[in-house]
């Protein structure tokens, strides 16, 4: 019975939705083993864990920022970490606003060939629409991963932010007490 309980807890601990992100703040200091990473182009800023390494690709009408454990090579994977793709005036780039097409997009998440939905939210906070899911991806031919996904959408600016955080299955819940600092402490721009 206790054994049940206590894995009962851990598996709640584990699939809690990270808090909401926040806008238009001043960055505070940050936690201990963190530093914060500007997101210039999105007028962003996300905490970067010491010794991990970041990335941004430019892109026409958004950029994607990457913080992972691993440096990225030349292929553009990583095992664990972060990446963030940020699409400024979604319905010219997607014939449709940026709530509508996060949540068709969060619609199939976690539903392909060898994956499992473990977790499913949604929440509206003011000019923002915010859905989160999260799954273990189990490709046949590769490693098991655990994937959390946050579309956040702002209705006033129009602008979609897809956020990802992934590790191997094996190193999830080391990985994800970075990453659940990381998701719950990004800082957007409200007005972007």
């Amino acid at each position: 019975m206790f054994r049940f309980l206590l894995v009962s807890v851990v598996a709640l601990l584990l699939v809690q939705p990270a808090a909401a992100q926040r806008y238009d703040t001043k960055l505070a200091a940050p936690p201990t083993g963190f530093r914060w990473q500007p997101l210039p182009e999105s007028k962003a800023a996300a905490l970067l864990p010491t010794g991990w390494y970041y990335r941004a690709e430019a892109q026409k009408g958004g950029a994607t920022y990457y913080l992972t454990q691993e440096e990225i090579g030349e292929s553009g994977e990583f095992q664990t970490g972060l990446s963030l793709q940020v699409v400024r005036k979604a319905k010219t780039q997607t014939r449709r606003p940026a709530p509508e097409y996060a949540e068709l997009l969060m619609m199939r998440t976690g539903f392909g060939r060898g994956q499992q939905q473990l977790e499913k939210a949604s929440a509206v906070e003011g000019s923002w629409r915010k859905w989160t899911v999260r799954y273990r991806d189990a490709p046949p031919d590769a490693e098991s991963r655990v994937v959390y996904q946050l579309a956040l959408a702002n209705a006033k600016t129009d602008t979609l932010y897809l956020l990802t955080f992934e590790s191997p299955e094996k190193d999830w819940a080391e990985a994800w007490k970075l990453g659940e600092v990381m998701v719950h402490e990004l800082v957007l721009d409200s007005r972007l």
